[in-house]
């Protein structure tokens, strides 16, 4: 009976880890997400992650067209990859390195900057 109970209670832990380390309430998920809003040409939800508080939407539709033009000059993003982040002291910041294939066979290796507002990562634009 003890050991069933152990063995149950292993497994749950072991499935809400997977999913924490899933979840875009991450560093790693904030880039992940990014990159696959950007692979599947979804540039409103790229703008979302930037935590933009643009309250006419002039300078969200200005980033999101930057962003098409961007990644359809490059063919698309076929593939992407994150890696782990490296957290800073306080916990608030993190620098996350990553790398991204596009459709016309260019590599790009870089990082990004995240920040954690109110309990949610969020992309580092540096305004």
């Amino acid at each position: 009976m003890i050991m069933k109970r152990l063995i149950r209670l292993t497994s749950i832990a072991l499935v809400a880890l997977l999913f924490a380390a899933c979840s875009s309430n991450s560093p790693e998920g904030a880039v992940k997400s990014y990159l696959k809003s950007l692979q599947k040409g979804d540039y409103a939800t790229v703008v979302k992650l930037m935590g933009i508080d643009d309250k006419d939407g002039e300078f969200s539709a200005m980033i999101q067209e930057k962003l098409k033009e961007s990644v359809e000059k490059n063919g698309g993003i076929s593939s992407f990859s994150v890696g782990k982040a490296e957290i800073s002291e306080d916990g608030n910041s993190a620098v996350v390195p990553f790398e991204v294939n596009f459709g016309n066979g260019e590599k790009k290796e870089d990082t990004q900057k995240v920040k954690l507002v109110e309990g949610k990562w969020l992309l580092d634009i540096g305004k």
